[in-house]
């Protein structure tokens, strides 16, 4: 999908104090992994380095890029490159034997060929099963230069689908807000990249502050909330054609769109001047809205649920800053945090079994995560400042806000592992990113049609 050149905005008017200090960072440099424990049960695979066929020099190691793609869910182990008892590229090499005695249950081996077409290649894998030498997928993904990381990702989406029957998200894409500083001045840029923060696009550039992006089911659209006009409003941008629309401006402070599983409304947050808000529906075609919050207080950060039944909230109607769930077609709501005076900003998995907020205790904000089943509470990340999660495509990997010492840094982490990694965004002295959410699948992503021919 092509993204058009940027929309440029520049501001005259001043913000609000509270929400330069919630978008304020300081300058950061490098990135570093942190990787907890993960699951002991995580299944072991190998990933043996890809033969490079194609002529030239690789430009980056494919399998690599295939083995973090599985290591950041949780479910796989790889095997150290230092550990590789052979290097197989093509079936008839692999001697099992060496593979079982090093424990692995599946190996995964490759080539990068020459493609049919005249600087085109052939992204080649094959999938075994290691107890049973026995090949379980096999494919060749036509690519190039271009797309060669793409196709990395195609691989890693049909490997991950095929041993867990999950959907997986390594084709899908990732909004986020960078902030630029120079000297007294700050600039803001709503940036779409793919998940791993690789092939970055501008969608629209301020002098103002731009919040929580969020996509349309379909990926083809993005809301934000922009302050270009000295006050916060809410627009939705065409990624396609560059279009975009300003669709609420109501006095206050607006705030938190969230689009309807049918991309049809927008959920929001309007503040009234008294300082109270309410949670509202607002038409994407008439315009037309109604609230849907009554109670008294801060009711915000709505979270849809798949079929729109349901709505999840954070609310301090009783006192403390906890998460509640309105069933929409009885105005019924209920709590559903109750440990900790502080639960707030929830995010619901694409199967509405799951629930991922943010908790505060012991003075750190943490990722947690909730079975909506029995309310099982887990907590994911060890914080100190840790925000805005949301999961990706298929659920088994939330991306949040994170801070490690003076700068703020995107990280995923796991729902069944605790395997934290970060999110690797190149960035200058004195910028930082903010706000991320995570989209939908690319078109041409695996499951929505294969990326190339399937071996026998």
């Amino acid at each position: 999908m092509r993204i058009p050149p940027p929309v440029r905005t520049r501001l005259r008017l001043g913000i609000p104090g509270l929400v330069l200090a919630l978008l304020a960072a300081p300058a950061w440099g490098a990135l570093h992994i942190r990787i907890t424990h993960g699951v002991r049960t995580a299944t072991p695979i190998a990933v043996v380095p890809f033969a490079w066929q194609a002529g030239g020099r690789p430009p980056f190691p494919v399998a690599t890029v295939i083995a973090h793609d599985l290591v950041r869910t949780g479910l796989f182990r790889t095997l150290s490159s230092r550990d590789l008892v052979q290097r197989p590229s093509r079936p008839a090499q692999i001697n099992f034997l060496n593979w079982k005695v090093l424990g692995m249950s599946y190996l995964v081996i490759g080539r990068v060929v020459p493609g049919h077409r005249p600087g085109g290649w052939r992204l080649v894998f094959h999938l075994y099963n290691v107890p049973a030498a026995h090949q379980v997928l096999a494919f060749a993904i036509p690519t190039n230069r271009q797309r060669l990381r793409l196709s990395a990702h195609d691989a890693s989406d049909l490997i991950f689908e095929k041993l867990t029957g999950q959907l997986a998200p390594f084709t899908s894409r990732i909004a986020y807000v960078e902030s630029h500083r120079q000297g007294a001045r700050r600039s803001y840029a709503l940036m779409i990249a793919d998940y791993g923060g690789h092939h970055p696009q501008a969608v629209v550039r301020s002098v103002q502050p731009i919040v929580s992006p969020a996509f349309s089911p379909h990926g083809n659209r993005i809301a934000y909330v922009s302050f270009e006009n000295g006050f916060p409003a809410i627009y939705v941008q065409n990624l396609a054609n560059g279009h975009r629309r300003r669709v609420l401006d109501r006095p206050g402070l607006d705030e938190t769109p969230v689009f309807t599983p049918g991309g049809t409304h927008l959920l929001v947050t309007v503040t009234s001047a008294g300082g109270s808000s309410a949670i509202g529906r607002l038409n994407l075609r008439t315009l037309g809205f109604r609230i849907l919050t009554h109670a008294s207080g801060i009711n915000t950060e709505p979270a849809d649920f798949p079929g729109g039944g349901r709505l999840a909230f954070t609310s301090d109607r009783e006192g403390s800053v906890q998460i509640y769930v309105k069933t929409l077609p009885s105005g019924r709501t209920r709590r559903l945090t109750f440990h900790g005076h502080y639960n707030a900003a929830p995010a619901v998995s694409p199967t509405g079994r799951e629930l991922a907020f943010v908790a505060r205790g012991q003075g750190l904000l943490r990722i947690a995560r909730m079975t909506l089943k029995n309310h099982a509470v887990r907590l994911l990340t060890p914080g100190p400042l840790d925000d805005t999660p949301c999961f990706a495509p298929g659920g088994s990997i939330i991306l949040f806000s994170a801070r490690q010492g003076n700068h703020r840094v995107l990280e995923t982490v796991s729902t069944h592992g605790d395997v934290i990694r970060p999110i690797r965004i190149p960035l200058a002295a004195g910028e930082s990113v903010t706000t991320p959410t995570w989209g939908p699948d690319l078109p041409g992503s695996p499951h929505l049609s294969p990326p190339g021919e399937e071996l026998p």
